[in-house]
């Protein structure tokens, strides 16, 4: 089956097209395609169909869905669950992920390969995305993948100039600057084109053009590459274009435009001056400073949005939380994510700040980013996070000025006051709708809520929801001091008037909507799940939907990707405040709730993930009412992934509540999803501080895993002395307790790190006994493994008949067991052995047969490394053709994951 979102969105089955008729239907499909292979929450699929409707839309839901899946013609491919429906889609499948993959490939290819594979790419677009459906999730993501579209192009006409016959593009891309004139790349390039094919004042004329549609157009002047173009042409220098046209991933996370932005022109175009007075040497800085509520964010997202076209390679968002009741997120979490977001993924992100910050920088020079750091509260928090390239652009907001930013970074400031009373008067108008001509009363309205834009955002909800009173009847309330918050007047302190309005807004909720919202101020983190919630309350699921249904509609939390909801910094304030009043037996019995929840579920997936992972003994503690959101293993790995600030936060309260059951059992479950993932820093502080917790309770069971955790930690990231030290502290704890078990790990895995410092015999001795533990314990998974590192090291030794029987054996049992995580490592070594043994066409097999499992099991760091072996044997054979078709596919992988061996295999490729 085949699915087509770039034109008219169509299916095909068995070559046969199969219609899509109706709106209803095509947006369905639509959305589930957008969010293929994840969750998609029946809340959500009812907002995108019937906007603002509530009647019967679940029935009217589960309708289309039915006709849909007679339409797919295999039922089991939309399946419905606890976290919403999933549609199923096969690799290749979805033309929208076929042209990613293809332009991500071409990227990282030779100029001639990387035409080849953009033509391919361009050729797999039959017209706008999604087919123009009026749907704001699908216009966002088809306004994606036009840009990405875009860029093919310019990599495309990037790759054909490199190739030689500058004036056959001439022509190409002039037509192409008449439908796209704000893309600065493509002035550069017909500069280029022109001047090397003699024509140099007709190039110095697309500059003038450029900067005079520009200047006239969006009030600023050309970018650095296209001034550092003309500079050249100018001075008779040779030009060669910049790299890659387009990164193999363009990042686009600047939130949505306000509904009713209103007002701050002089604001906006203080803004633009800014970005015109780029410098070369650094990233120039703005920070736009202001009060709580000021508008600070909307602002800088209204323009951000409005220049994006002068930042094709991305656009970089981070709420900083500086000052949100909860945690900050530290810088080298930050930069994880800025990482991430550019297609750094796993094991290639370095783990220290330095080394990070540097990463980011490299990859951020010379291309044009604009980063957004919001909501930033020290210099300190910013500095790390700064790119150096004078192609990228910087915006900070913050509540304060940031004079060392200012002082020693060069930034400029632009202070946003509180709106005008007339454009305050404008945004309530705009927003509260009609019933609005009594000028006295919204003069009142704007007052109380002292001109800040997020206040009258939610007192003009509140007037909206209530068709039964006039301005003046709200006027009145917001004036009512005789609640628990009072109003403070527009000249006192913003935090408690916007305090006031909340207290107004939670008034008028359903009750167990209000609980709801109180109860969110016990959770540690930033966002939650609807399970989540779920759990916190203690409701059934689709009780909680509902209330969360209505704190979405009053404005008091956001519904973002993926069915997450959060709230702004100073509602999560509020909240928070609330829940400090509730009964403290009350408060501990929903925060453990939330906690355990967290902590079945986290198991629920790593059962998913690893099934012969360590059964963790939950003996004793509480039931969840609410399911896992996830049923396969892919599920589970991105709930994880989403989840896992939350999951680090939730060990450490647990901690300094207590609680340390939860803390002990939930950071040992983490172990091996951070183990897969290689999030090092998370792994070593929920460590940490859950052996502190062990030791301070006396569960001593824990502690020891924990430990061995530990260990792994640093034997994962080359800290092999310490990750000795632990291991050693770890068998002591297992033999106190007894724990036969636990001391064959800890002496496999002291074992693995021996081996890995080159101390044989030591290692040799510490396998041989863990051999023998697991044996005797008929731990088949654990003599496996030990068989395949005994036979491993025989073979670093030359002892190859040894090797080979040690093997032979592991294969034999991990094939009788099914233990195919297993299976596939010892293939690899089974493949090493004959290799070294000079046998090329055995080697060749196993890894072939290690490849197909590391394959099924979507490990693409490990597939890299088998495909570079089997390149390595092809090559040795003079298969060159054959060798670099494996390079090729290896350094797909290498790119879709941010593998520091790319570079290696480029190199061998000649790219």
């Amino acid at each position: 089956m085949e699915f087509e979102v770039l034109g008219p969105i169509r299916i095909r089955s068995t070559g046969r097209a199969v219609a899509v008729t109706g709106r209803m239907q095509k947006v369905l499909l639509g959305t589930l395609l957008a969010n293929a292979n994840r969750d998609v929450p029946a809340s959500t699929l009812v907002d995108v169909l019937w906007p603002g409707e509530t009647d019967d839309s679940a029935s009217k839901l589960y309708l289309h869905v039915h006709k849909l899946r007679r339409l797919l013609g295999e039922p089991d491919r939309l399946a419905s669950g606890e976290g919403g429906y999933h549609l199923r889609v096969l690799p290749g499948e979805l033309d929208a992920q076929r042209f990613e993959s293809l332009v991500d490939e071409a990227v990282a290819s030779d100029p001639r390969r990387c035409a080849a594979l953009s033509r391919e790419a361009l050729a797999l677009w039959r017209g706008e995305p999604y087919d123009g459906l009026d749907s704001p999730e699908l216009a966002e993501r088809a306004r994606r993948l036009t840009e990405r579209r875009l860029a093919a192009i310019e990599t495309l006409c990037q790759a054909e100039l490199a190739g030689g016959g500058p004036s056959s593009l001439v022509d190409e891309l002039t037509e192409l600057i008449r439908r796209h004139p704000f893309r600065e790349r493509l002035h550069e390039l017909l500069m280029i084109a022109l001047y090397r094919a003699g024509r140099r004042t007709a190039a110095l004329a697309v500059y003038r053009a450029a900067r005079r549609l520009f200047v006239e157009e969006l009030g600023i002047e050309p970018g650095p590459e296209l001034r550092e173009a003309e500079r050249r042409i100018l001075a008779g220098l040779p030009i060669e274009p910049a790299g890659s046209t387009a990164p193999a991933v363009v990042p686009s996370e600047l939130p949505r435009t306000v509904r009713n932005f209103v007002g701050r022109t002089a604001e906006l175009s203080e803004l633009d001056d800014q970005l015109a007075l780029s410098g070369r040497d650094s990233a120039p800085v703005c920070v736009v400073v202001g009060t709580a509520g000021v508008g600070k964010t909307a602002t800088v997202v209204r323009w951000g949005n409005r220049v994006r076209p002068r930042f094709p390679d991305g656009q970089l968002y981070v709420d900083l939380r500086g000052y949100g009741p909860e945690q900050p997120p530290s810088a080298a979490n930050v930069l994880e994510g800025f990482l991430q977001a550019l297609g750094v993924e796993g094991p290639a992100i370095p783990r220290d700040l330095p080394a990070r910050a540097a990463r980011f920088r490299a990859l951020a020079a010379r291309r044009r980013l604009l980063v957004v750091l919001d909501n930033a509260r020290t210099c300190e928090q910013v500095r790390p996070l700064l790119p150096m390239s004078s192609s990228c652009h910087v915006v900070v907001t913050s509540r304060d000025s940031l004079a060392g930013l200012v002082a020693r970074d060069g930034a400029n400031r632009i202070v946003l006051r509180r709106l005008p009373s007339s454009d305050a008067r404008e945004l309530f108008r705009g927003l509260a709708g009609e019933r609005t001509d009594d000028a006295d009363a919204i003069d009142k309205v704007v007052r109380q809520c002292v001109r800040l834009p997020l206040a009258l955002r939610v007192a003009a909800e509140i007037f909206r929801a209530r068709d039964n009173i006039s301005v003046a009847d709200l006027a009145a309330e917001l004036a009512d001091e005789h609640r628990r918050l009072d109003l403070m007047d527009a000249d006192g302190d913003a935090h408690t008037a916007i305090r006031s309005v909340f207290s107004r807004s939670l008034h008028h909720l359903p009750p167990s909507s209000a609980r709801l919202f109180v109860l969110w101020g016990l959770h540690p983190g930033h966002d939650l799940t609807a399970s989540a919630f779920a759990a916190l309350s203690g409701e059934e699921l689709r009780a909680t939907r509902k209330a969360l249904d209505a704190l979405t509609r009053s404005h008091l939390v956001e519904e973002g990707f993926a069915g997450r909801y959060r709230t702004h910094d100073l509602l999560r304030a509020y909240a928070r405040e609330l829940a400090d009043e509730v009964e403290p037996a009350c408060r501990q019995a929903a925060t453990r709730r939330l906690f355990v929840w967290f902590l079945r579920t986290v198991l629920a997936a790593r059962a998913l993930v690893d099934p012969k992972a360590r059964v963790i003994d939950l003996a004793g503690l509480e039931e969840t009412r609410t399911e896992a959101p996830f049923h396969t293993r892919d599920d589970a790995l991105a709930w994880f992934a989403a989840e896992r600030g939350n999951l680090v936060t939730v060990v450490r309260t647990a901690a300094e509540q207590g609680a340390d059951d939860i803390c002990c059992l939930l950071a040992a479950a983490l172990m091996r999803l951070f183990y897969l993932t290689k999030h090092w820093d998370d792994w070593l502080v929920t460590h940490e501080i859950a052996v502190t917790a062990a030791r301070r309770s006396g569960r001593r069971v824990d502690e020891a895993y924990l430990l061995l955790g530990l260990g792994n930690a640093h034997d994962d990231v080359g800290g092999f002395e310490k990750a000795i030290e632990y291991f050693r502290t770890t068998a002591e704890v297992f033999h106190e307790l007894g724990n036969r078990h636990g001391q064959a790990w800890t002496l496999n895995n002291l074992g693995v790190t021996q081996d890995s410092m080159g101390r044989f015999a030591e290692a040799a001795a510490s396998y041989t006994a863990a051999l023998e533990m697991f044996q005797a314990d008929r731990d088949l998974h654990g003599e496996g493994i030990a068989l395949n590192n005994l036979g491993d090291l025989r073979r670093q030794q030359g002892l190859f008949d040894d090797s080979l029987r040690h093997l032979r054996d592991a294969v034999a049992l991990q094939r009788s067991t099914g233990d195919r995580t297993s299976l596939r490592f010892t293939l690899r070594t089974l493949g090493d052995l004959y290799r070294d043994k000079g046998l090329r066409e055995q080697a060749s097999e196993e890894y072939r047969d290690a490849l197909a499992i590391t394959r099924e099991l979507d490990d693409r760091w490990g597939s890299a490394r088998l495909l570079v072996q089997l390149a390595d044997l092809s090559a040795a054979d003079g298969r060159e053709t054959e060798a670099r078709d494996h390079l090729h596919e290896a350094l797909g992988l290498c790119t879709a994951t941010g593998d520091p061996i790319a570079e290696k295999i480029r190199a061998r490729l000649g790219a």
